[in-house]
């Protein structure tokens, strides 16, 4: 049996096409595919007889799991009920996209793709969720045309959908995530492990004070350092691991950082001497995931101008630090030793776990 093939617009599927599919489909039998990623091969979720038939063309063993592929964020709930709070950043940043997440769903948990394909999804959304996999033999690469998936599994399938040859053209990222709490790439495509480890544990940390002189640029460089300490990584690639430290103050401070800062600083080992204070704006305030501030007027003052930020406003300790200014070299390495002593014990770990 060989395949018949249909070309439909990538943008624009033709119903009467797609309804073609979803007929074969319905009679359980298998239907090659495009995504965006590679051509795959499918068959009705809710079919057992349709499942065998795909095992039987990939030439897979019963434990070995399928893909599930679905159309929207709905045809999902049927199978994972309630997905964590990292599977809701992987599914906003990443879907319909190249990504199959593997759901900590039963034993041996769930994978699941909503492709970014228009036609796999106008499919899907008609036939009900798929199980599938990459249209190739086992062993032999993936097939990024129509022709390369018949040619390696036409004889098992009885329609083909062809809209041209993927965009893509490398299979998609596989994250599993874990019960508690890890996740693993087990492959990487076209999103890299390292954009996921910065979604999942990356936070953008903003210290506020009042002028942005002292405080609050301490606060940003002892936490930099307390970071790294735990993550067992230099400070300049923080960034890299998805961290991302920065002050601001309420009011315009001047130029630089304080004397007694730098020093107070540098008595510790570190450096804000090319510091340049800024004022609170806007865009800081929307884009940050946790905004610490040094006293309670700051918070007050947060409040005033950006009461939806709210939740994620939080006073460094229970009482607030004392401003330092025109205090005396003393003055200021008990500010940041006050400071260091609130990230280590009630700031860090939080950060990092998220």
């Amino acid at each position: 049996m060989q395949s018949r093939v249909i070309s439909v617009d990538r943008d624009q599927p033709d119903p009467d096409s797609i309804q073609l599919a979803v007929d074969a489909l319905s009679r359980d039998e298998l239907v090659i595919f495009p995504t965006e990623t590679v051509y795959g091969i499918g068959a009705r979720a809710d079919s057992e007889d349709a499942l065998s038939k795909l095992r039987k063309a990939k030439n897979r063993d019963e434990d070995k799991p399928f893909t599930l592929h679905i159309a929207d964020l709905e045809q999902l709930g049927n199978w994972v009920p309630d997905p964590s709070d990292d599977a809701q950043r992987l599914m906003e940043a990443f879907w319909p996209g190249p990504l199959t997440i593997i759901f900590p769903v039963g034993e041996k948990g769930i994978g699941v793709r909503l492709p970014a394909n228009e036609v796999t999804r106008t499919l899907i959304a008609s036939s009900g969720p798929l199980f599938a996999s990459s249209a190739n033999r086992s062993g032999e690469p993936t097939a990024t045309t129509v022709e390369e998936a018949v040619l390696a599994l036409g004889d098992r399938v009885t329609l083909a959908l062809d809209d041209g040859p993927t965009a893509i053209s490398q299979a998609s990222t596989i994250v599993q995530l874990q019960a508690n709490g890890d996740f693993l790439v087990i492959r990487e495509g076209l999103i890299s492990e390292s954009q996921i480890r910065r979604l999942l544990r990356g936070r953008k940390v903003l210290f506020v004070c009042t002028g942005n002189t002292c405080r609050s640029p301490m606060a940003e460089a002892l936490c930099k350092k307390l970071l790294s300490k735990h993550l067992d990584c230099p400070e300049g690639t923080l960034a890299e691991e998805g961290y991302h430290v920065s002050s601001a103050g309420i009011a315009s401070g001047g130029s630089a950082a304080a004397d007694n800062a730098k020093t107070a600083m540098k008595q510790k080992g570190l450096s804000i001497e090319e510091h340049q204070p800024r004022q609170l704006m806007s865009t800081q305030v929307e884009e940050s995931d946790i905004i610490i501030v040094l006293d309670h007027h700051h918070r007050n003052v947060i409040e005033h101008g950006y009461p939806e930020a709210m939740e994620k406003v939080h006073l460094i300790n229970e009482t607030g630090v004392s401003d330092p200014i025109g205090g005396s070299e003393e003055i200021y390495r008990r500010c940041a030793e006050e400071i260091e002593r609130a990230l280590e014990n009630r700031w860090i770990e939080g950060i990092i776990s998220g």
